[in-house]
């Protein structure tokens, strides 16, 4: 029997395998440019070049992809499930007398602990309000949640998915070790920042520290230092105590992915996505800090979960803790705010596809979600009203537009604002596959994805704009794209000195999607034309692949080089055990300033209850005779950049030892301790 090769079969098979080699050819085009431009100085021009190829890549992955669905069919099928049924979902609006009741309750109680807290001082009780701010929570969800709402059935969900959960469940576990494996030591360095967050929960469990409600060190909400207290407060004052909550926040985000990910796009895709930020190194290492930017990709992640299961299931429990989750991110990092910003424009961009609609059946949720958001973040929300300054400290010294960074840029570079903006973008925008990281938070030489993995990067991410166009695929890729664009230009291009991963972190989400996603089009397209083309196994190879690189990269390459935290830092976690060993007995003299002080975080944090002090002024012969405790040993500790006074300590005290630290990476000189016996007269 003969085929017609005018059958729309294979015109369609062939219209699939010319877009396929199209896009694999941008794809691969782009990938050799990026690693060309990788080896090259940052300073030359950015691979403009890659960024077009993949461009038209993608362009060919979404007509190909068009082209071999079959449009009518497919546009009704979309309609009927619940991918396309973001936002088209009705909650009915049942209320009682009771319900009301609540409500006017929750809103009372809110309005009370509005007006309590600002009588309140630093040393007052905090649980009452507290409790008070917790029952108004629950009072209003007694208010809005119906009984007949929609829940999880868990059992049913396992029983039908035992081969996903199982799966999911072995990257939890697979994430979690390669986040909590050795934590106290890797990275060997702790830094500042996080040893400063850790001196604020210590003072929480002094209770020096009371109020939740305010904000802190560097105008971090306080309520952060609250969750890792409970940590030290178990294990004490150690480096794994400070930093596991943050692993566990880590790999709870890796499980959230998944299921934001299944409810769009499928188990297979969520599996995938799962296992690339499970084993990625840049979300692997915030996960190993003891610091709270990584609850930044965890609260949106969250949130967008819930949110998107009350979209699809008719759920008022699902726009409930949305609206929640949202409004507890105001409590953590600065960055956790992008929470309802991304929010927003997704719900905006379904309302703009079918505005009567989308109101008119979502209205009921929306106001839930608002509501419980407004309640939940209206302590904070009251602070940054009352001290603005505060609230918005971090943001006005690192955005470019409060600090007044960008108005002083244009008269130093002499250029225009258009021109520096430009290069705040694409600094921002290429952090992935052109330039490093600035900071020492991380450190990395090279960009945050390698050549190959940020070639299908960007094209996973132009491919998802580009499909924002399209009514049908466009809901599926929306939070994703949002949220990407969104980060990289209000936690990049709107800030100082891009790229600083710290503030990049909630982007490491929506990157292992968009790699995971430019590859399953590519091999949905590949089947059009090749149908027996082991796709499971190629994905399986991709991933292994990812997981290899990315975790070579952090253990094996990275990890030694101890670049993250600083040199200040490194060398205070390196002689605090000596300290530690010495300080019952000894007064520790620092010889830093103005580079150093003892009051340097690492330093009280690691070696707390020390009798220290600064020596800020040049030393100078002779020595002060009262400057050495009676019957007490002493110890000086002189960094590199006022060594020459050593000398003076030498001369001064002759029966003293010296004891020079070297760095075990490069050989560099840290400090130089120079023991003073107690005997010495």
């Amino acid at each position: 029997m003969s085929i017609d090769e005018n059958s729309p079969f294979l015109i369609q098979k062939r219209e699939a395998f010319v877009w396929l080699l199209t896009s694999l050819a941008g794809l691969l085009a782009g990938i050799w440019f990026l690693g060309q431009a990788r080896d090259q100085s940052v300073q030359n021009t950015p691979p403009y070049i890659a960024v077009l190829l993949l461009l038209l890549s993608a362009l060919a992955l979404w007509f190909g992809r068009r082209a071999a669905m079959p449009v009518a069919a497919n546009r009704e099928e979309l309609r009927t499930t619940s991918i396309y049924a973001l936002g088209f979902a009705a909650l009915s609006e049942v209320t009682f007398s009771w319900r009301l009741l609540a409500l006017f309750a929750a809103v009372g109680l809110s309005i009370f602990t509005l007006w309590q807290i600002p009588q309140l001082t630093a040393t007052d009780n905090y649980t009452a309000v507290t409790l008070t701010w917790l029952a108004a929570f629950l009072l209003f969800a007694l208010a809005v949640l119906h009984p007949r709402d929609h829940l999880i059935d868990w059992r049913g969900k396992l029983s039908e998915n035992r081969w996903a959960f199982g799966a999911l469940f072995l990257i939890a576990s697979i994430a979690l070790i390669v986040r909590a494996w050795q934590i106290e030591t890797i990275p060997f360095t702790l830094g500042g920042d996080e040893a400063s967050q850790g001196l604020e929960a210590l003072r929480v469990l002094n209770g020096d520290l009371r109020n939740p409600f305010t904000t802190g060190w560097l105008g971090v909400p306080t309520m952060s230092f609250f969750f890792n207290s409970l940590s030290l407060n178990w294990m004490g004052s150690t480096i794994t105590a400070l930093r596991l909550p943050w692993a566990l926040i880590g790999t709870a985000t890796v499980v959230a992915t998944f299921f934001l990910v299944q409810q769009l796009h499928g188990t297979k895709l969520a599996l995938a996505t799962a296992v690339l930020l499970a084993t990625y190194h840049y979300h692997i290492h915030y996960s190993r800090l003891g610091s709270n930017q990584v609850a930044d990709p965890f609260f949106l992640t969250c949130a967008l979960v819930c949110m998107v299961y009350g979209l699809q299931k008719q759920s008022r429990l699902g726009w409930l803790l949305a609206g929640a989750i949202a409004g507890l991110a105001f409590y953590f990092y600065a960055g956790a705010r992008l929470t309802p910003v991304v929010m927003t424009a997704v719900l905006g961009y379904l309302f703009i596809l079918s505005p009567r609609d989308f109101w008119q059946k979502n209205r009921v949720g929306i106001l839930i979600m608002v509501g419980v958001f407004l309640i939940v973040a209206a302590p904070m929300m009251q602070y940054a009203l009352r001290y603005p300054g505060e609230f918005n400290a971090r943001l006005n010294q690192v955005g470019i537009i409060q600090s007044g960074w960008l108005v002083n840029e244009v008269e130093v570079r002499g250029t225009s604002m258009l021109s520096i903006l430009w290069d705040q973008f694409q600094r921002a925008a290429l952090a992935f596959n052109y330039y490093p990281d600035r900071t020492v938070w991380y450190g990395l030489t090279e960009p945050l994805l390698d050549p190959i993995f940020g070639g299908f990067f960007l094209l996973g991410l132009l491919y998802g704009t580009i499909q924002l166009f399209d009514r049908q695929t466009g809901p599926r890729v929306a939070p994703f794209v949002a949220w990407w664009w969104g980060g990289m230009l209000l936690g990049g291009m709107l800030t100082e000195s891009p790229p600083s991963s710290q503030r990049l972190i909630t982007l490491a989400v929506p990157v292992c999607f968009f790699i995971a996603y430019a590859l399953w089009e590519l091999l949905l397209l590949a089947q059009q034309t090749f149908r027996r083309l082991p796709a499971t196994l190629l994905l399986i190879i991709f991933l292994f692949m990812f997981a290899f690189t990315s975790l070579t990269t952090y253990f094996v390459e990275y990890t030694p080089q101890r670049r993250y935290g600083g040199h200040n830092a490194e060398m205070a976690t390196q002689i605090a055990p000596m300290l530690n060993a010495q300080k019952a007995d000894r007064r520790f003299y620092f010889v830093g300033a103005p580079w150093m002080y003892w009051g340097f975080a690492t330093l009280p944090y690691l070696v707390p209850n020390a009798d220290a002090q600064d020596l800020e002024e040049p030393l100078q012969h002779p020595l002060d005779p009262a400057l050495l405790p009676a019957n007490k040993a002493a110890t000086f500790l002189v960094i590199p950049p006022r060594q020459a006074e050593l000398t003076i300590l030498q001369q001064a005290y002759p029966q003293g030892k010296t004891t020079e630290i070297f760095s075990p990476v490069d050989g560099r000189l840290m400090v130089t301790l120079f023991d003073v016996p107690a005997a010495f007269e």
